[in-house]
């Protein structure tokens, strides 16, 4: 992501403006999304659903990186030509 100090002198002022709106706009739908993703700490429905949200996507994540790792070696194997 490009900062201010990044800009190229000779950009017109709509080019500025379109890059902080641009930067605003992110921040703000992170703040969107980190509000819905807040666990109630006091709830234990609310506790035992993130937990099982968490083990899941932890699952999912596991057999995606295998996957991945697999297909590396291939790679790698067929690159060299062993």
């Amino acid at each position: 992501m490009r900062t201010r100090e990044d800009l190229d002198d000779t950009s017109s002022d709509e080019d500025e403006e379109d890059n902080l709106c641009l930067i605003t706009d992110t921040t703000s739908k992170e703040s969107e999304s980190d509000q819905k993703n807040k666990v109630n700490l006091d709830d234990l429905e609310s506790l035992k659903k993130a937990y099982h949200e968490l083990l899941s996507n932890s699952s999912i994540l596991s057999k995606a990186c295998k996957k991945i790792v697999k297909r590396f070696k291939k790679l790698v194997q067929s690159s060299y030509g062993t």
